[in-house]
């Protein structure tokens, strides 16, 4: 009797450890990005200024806002966003280009992904009827790596009623466009966001990747460091020389382990590594830094 019991106990036992890691694993992957959506923007054209003039896209944003909410996304408001920024007077330094007033709007939010909405409303003179089409794409905030892509064709309708149409378009593909999102966002969360880095020296530079530091070459040294400092230890080295080392897919953490309120960005990454290079007595500079792409000199 006393082995059945004993028995019995640590089946519930295990039953409750395997339970309780379920559990866990399923919380992770339900964790819900913040979606903001954004206009899609004609090269050289001032993001605000094209909004403010375009009612069509104000209602497109307000139709795909909505689509998402009914799906129960997390939604971060772009209007909201733009006011922020306006009543900061940040905005104002942006020079007169869409990438400048979007970077600042994506980065001043707290937004995980942004999603870019380009749509044409189309006129169809044979039957008197109209039908909106609607371009999805989203991405990561952190470093712009795409995490969705849809495109939406509205039927044609007898109105010109812009909202009524994109709310046709926008129904017919929001749920597989969210799902493939969070597909992609549960696993940035289990394993990092990707970055692409790379060092590199010239002949005239005191250290180069072949350089010694205590006796390790800095190559080796930095690929300790990434595989200490990247998630799960996930980086590809694709290969260094004397004077270049080259990282693809260096998976760095969804948020800044000292405010989980921030995103880790490229940003983040390239002043961790300036710190560690400064530790050996390396001074670096940043050639390239865009979201997902680092080039750093070694100097």
């Amino acid at each position: 009797m006393k082995q059945l019991l004993l028995l019995s106990a640590i089946l519930l036992n295990g039953w409750f450890s395997s339970a309780q890691t379920a559990t866990t694993a399923k919380t992770t992957k339900n964790i819900q990005p913040k979606i903001m959506v954004i206009p899609r923007v004609p090269d050289g054209v001032n993001m605000k200024e094209f909004y403010d003039k375009d009612v069509n896209m104000q209602i497109a944003i307000a139709k795909v806002n909505e689509a998402f909410l009914n799906k129960g996304a997390k939604m971060v408001s772009f209007d909201q966003a733009l006011k922020q920024l306006q009543e900061n007077a940040i905005i104002n330094k942006a020079s007169n280009n869409s990438s400048d007033v979007k970077s600042m709007i994506v980065q001043k939010s707290s937004a995980d992904i942004y999603v870019e909405v380009k749509m044409d409303v189309v006129t169809h003179s044979a039957r008197n009827a109209k039908s909106v089409n609607l371009i999805l794409d989203a991405y990561q905030a952190g470093t712009s790596n795409v995490m969705s892509s849809k495109n939406a064709t509205g039927p044609m309708f007898q109105t010109d009623d812009v909202g009524q149409l994109t709310t046709m378009a926008i129904d017919k593909v929001s749920e597989e466009f969210l799902n493939l999102m969070q597909l992609k966002f549960d696993d940035i969360v289990e394993n990092g966001q990707s970055v692409f880095v790379q060092f590199t020296a010239n002949d005239n530079a005191k250290f180069n990747l072949d350089s010694e530091i205590n006796g390790t070459p800095l190559s080796l040294l930095l690929d300790e460091w990434f595989n200490a400092h990247a998630v799960n230890g996930i980086y590809n080295n694709q290969g260094s020389s004397t004077l270049q080392a080259t990282y693809s897919d260096v998976r760095i953490p969804l948020r800044y382990p000292a405010n989980p309120n921030a995103n880790y960005t490229a940003q983040y990454l390239y002043n961790d590594i300036m710190k560690y290079l400064k530790s050996l007595g390396i001074t670096c500079k940043k050639e390239v830094g865009t979201n997902n792409k680092l080039i750093i000199s070694i100097l």
